[in-house]
């Protein structure tokens, strides 16, 4: 079982996840790490000292300051501008291996994201 943000994340193990080889979950360990930069940024969100990208706009507008209140809608605008595609659809084994990469690159801890899912929903194949 490999275990993401724990493990070591090789091209081998990659073709394995993606093909099935080899099952995955996310390790208790790598959760505490999630919850803990989640909650870095929680209060980050409250304070009023600017952090780029988290409380602030990005690139020309990174000195323009976002609102406790509206942060959650600058993420979610992000991820709206970046939700764009052009030309055919990616093949289903590379979408496959680039969520592979995203959710061990989430499960480092680095990002702030959110545990959303039920523990048990964690198993990829």
């Amino acid at each position: 079982m490999f275990k993401y943000g724990i493990d070591q994340l090789t091209l081998h193990k990659i073709q394995d996840l993606a093909t099935g080889v080899l099952k995955a979950t996310i390790h208790k360990e790598a959760e505490e790490k999630i919850i803990s930069s989640r909650r870095k940024v929680e209060i980050i969100t409250k304070r009023t000292k600017a952090v780029y990208g988290i409380n602030t706009g990005f690139g020309p507008l990174c000195d323009v300051q976002i609102s406790p209140e509206e942060t959650n809608q600058l993420q979610t605008n992000l991820l709206i501008t970046h939700a764009v595609g052009v030309g055919e659809n990616i093949d289903k084994r590379l979408s496959k291996i680039m969520m592979i990469c995203k959710v061990h690159a989430l499960c480092q801890g680095f990002s702030g994201v959110r545990l959303a899912l039920n523990r048990t929903d964690y198993l990829f194949y």
